[in-house]
């Protein structure tokens, strides 16, 4: 079972995540904040692959960010002490018993459904900044770990 609630080591730029998007961007509440007000306006149309991570190479723990056409694809990627790898993504209340694709996709090529994707991306925004902050998925919407 994988511990949401840990306690995640201290980062000098009072955030949780240690990489953000590409090695030589620095980690500061400037660029997180930039990113979440990207995703609020819709700006970027599509940002593929951008990852906040909680070490400082992107090789553990990290929030995958995907957008396209006004949706927003999340998925964390953590991996428990046996080295199994698990993937959570959030469920969208509006969608929760869809089957269709959403028009997102993970890295430009893994469908996603609209169950698993957010199209409110004031929420997506939201869910984007808890983790920064915390190292937490957003406790105000339910996750489920991808088959």
């Amino acid at each position: 079972m994988i511990d949401f609630n840990e306690p995640v080591p201290d980062n000098p730029s009072g955030l949780a995540i240690h990489f953000i998007g590409s090695e030589d961007k620095p980690v500061t509440q400037e660029a997180v904040d930039k990113l979440v007000q990207q995703i609020r306006n819709g700006q970027n149309s599509q940002i593929f692959c951008y990852c906040l991570s909680l070490d400082e190479y992107a090789e553990e723990d990290f929030l995958s960010i995907d957008m396209d056409d006004g949706w927003v694809a999340l998925s964390f990627n953590t991996w428990d002490e046996e080295g199994d790898a698990h993937m959570y993504q959030p469920i969208n209340p509006e969608y929760e018993n869809s089957e269709e694709d959403a028009p997102v996709q993970i890295g430009g090529q893994t469908p996603v459904l609209k169950r698993n994707a957010l199209n409110d991306l004031d929420l997506a925004a939201d869910c984007v900044l808890h983790f920064a902050k915390t190292g937490q998925l957003y406790p105000n919407i339910k996750w489920e770990e991808a088959d």
